[in-house]
């Protein structure tokens, strides 16, 4: 019995000291959904460099507290994503929770960039972006101008469609928010001069082909979020001459030999948590780091602002012969 108990209490003793030494150990959390390639680019990062992390890859698609529980395990942790910015705003309480400083590629929304030590992005906000986009259109006739937004991502939907209302001049500014292109089989599309895409690549190529044969001869508009490898075979000639923009550098990350702009973001990602790392910066302290500091990465030369947003320049492709190519 007594040997028994000896055993039980070093058993006991070492689960605690195991666990306090996973407590302690620094992860980088790969926050994935299904939808953007984060750990290709973070792999990608790591084998180029030689370098050795402890790479975890967590579902945040996924019921809260099963998410909460996930990351409770990788506290005082770095993390690569999430991809759009309402996944955000869900995880900052468990970030912050559990000091998880995490690097979203592209989160532009200023309703959660800014709002937490424990969140930046790669990207520019989506008020620079409806500037861009405004001063990008005054080239087209633009007097009445259809949005459309994705329902499943609202907090960008919501910021991006304050930019633009705040930055465009138009006689007429209609928004519509989206979960299917079925949604817009009765819209007068012919009526408007421009229509603005921020949805997905997929789901703009196919509102691009509904319009196109609604009669819609205007300007055709992608946000970022139309900005990916599906829109062109899902929209094929009806997006010919659609210009989207792009978050980053384009013409830099293909000649760095991405064509990806996920992978490539999560490159960058990894390039500042692996110099984050080096320097022993805790997540606690990242924040205070990292802003003012230039980098140059494969997604461009970027710079980190106080609101721990990225300052870059935009880039806009236009879509030719059925491939993007760099506007300005």
């Amino acid at each position: 019995m007594k040997l028994a108990a000896l055993l039980f209490v070093l058993a006991l003793a070492l689960i605690i000291v195991l666990s306090q030494v996973n407590l302690n150990k620094i992860f980088v959390v790969v926050l994935e959904d299904g939808e953007a390639n984060f750990f290709q680019g973070v792999e990608t990062f790591l084998k180029e460099h030689q370098l050795r992390y402890e790479i975890v890859r967590v579902r945040i698609d996924t019921e809260k507290p099963k998410l909460e529980a996930e990351l409770r395990k990788y506290q005082n942790s770095y993390a690569v994503g999430p991809r759009i910015s309402s996944q955000a705003h869900d995880l900052i309480p468990f970030l912050e929770e559990y000091r998880i400083f995490a690097i979203a590629p592209q989160v532009t929304s200023y309703l959660v960039v800014g709002k937490s030590n424990y969140l930046m992005s790669l990207s520019v906000t989506d008020e620079q972006q409806g500037k861009q986009i405004a001063e990008l259109l005054k080239r087209f006739r633009h007097d009445r101008v259809l949005l459309v937004c994705d329902k499943f991502n609202p907090v960008y939907s919501q910021s991006l469609e304050e930019s633009l209302r705040k930055s465009l001049s138009a006689e007429t500014f209609r928004s519509v928010h989206i979960s299917s292109a079925d949604e817009l089989v009765d819209e007068d599309f012919a009526h408007y001069d421009v229509i603005v895409l921020a949805v997905d690549g997929r789901l703009a190529g196919m509102i691009a082909q509904l319009a196109r044969t609604r009669g819609f001869s205007g300007t055709l508009v992608g946000s970022d979020y139309a900005f990916d490898r599906d829109l062109i075979p899902s929209g094929k000639s009806a997006v010919e001459g659609m210009i989207v923009c792009c978050l980053f550098n384009y013409p830099v990350l293909i000649e760095k030999g991405f064509d990806d702009i996920d992978v490539a973001g999560a490159y960058d990602a990894m390039m500042l948590i692996a110099e984050l790392l080096q320097n022993k910066i805790s997540p606690q302290n990242a924040a205070k780091y990292l802003r003012g500091r230039r980098f140059a990465g494969v997604t461009g030369e970027f710079s980190i602002g106080f609101d721990l947003s990225s300052e870059r320049d935009l880039t806009f492709a236009v879509v030719k012969n059925g491939s993007f190519e760099f506007e300005r």
